[in-house]
């Protein structure tokens, strides 16, 4: 991956994010829809600014790596994923409302995790400390 940037910032953000459909329904068994979904959230994504590099929508959740710059918090990250992509679910598949008829078609919750390119958090702990042996 590359170092992307912004205006004032030069960033590498990655995180593992992960949502499942409300109820845990299996409203995604066909690969166009399937597919949609995926494009979407790409399209999502690149209109503000985030990057989605793998992304893979099973029949009840969703899995995808996501780059985002860090004025976008991962929570809000989701947040924009899920709620346009609701939208555009909607409009675009119309069965989706005997199954949803309250408008939401995503859980409430979402796993998000930090990905590092091999870097772990006992390394980082070290780093810590030995930057402040050398301070002392």
């Amino acid at each position: 991956m590359t170092i992307r940037s912004t205006a004032h910032a030069r960033y590498d953000l990655w995180y593992h994010v992960a949502w499942a459909t409300k109820y845990r329904k299996r409203i995604f068994t066909h690969t166009y829809t399937q597919t949609r979904v995926k494009e979407t959230l790409r399209a999502i994504a690149a209109q503000y600014d985030m990057m989605i590099d793998k992304v893979e929508c099973l029949s009840d959740h969703v899995h995808l790596t996501l780059s985002a710059p860090p004025r976008i918090a991962p929570s809000r990250a989701v947040q924009i994923l899920k709620s346009l992509s609701t939208k555009m679910m909607f409009h675009e598949f119309p069965w989706l409302r005997k199954h949803y008829w309250g408008g939401e078609a995503w859980a409430g919750g979402y796993f998000v995790r930090s990905v590092g390119s091999g870097l772990t958090k006992e390394q980082i702990d070290r780093y810590i400390m030995a930057q402040s042996e050398e301070s002392s």
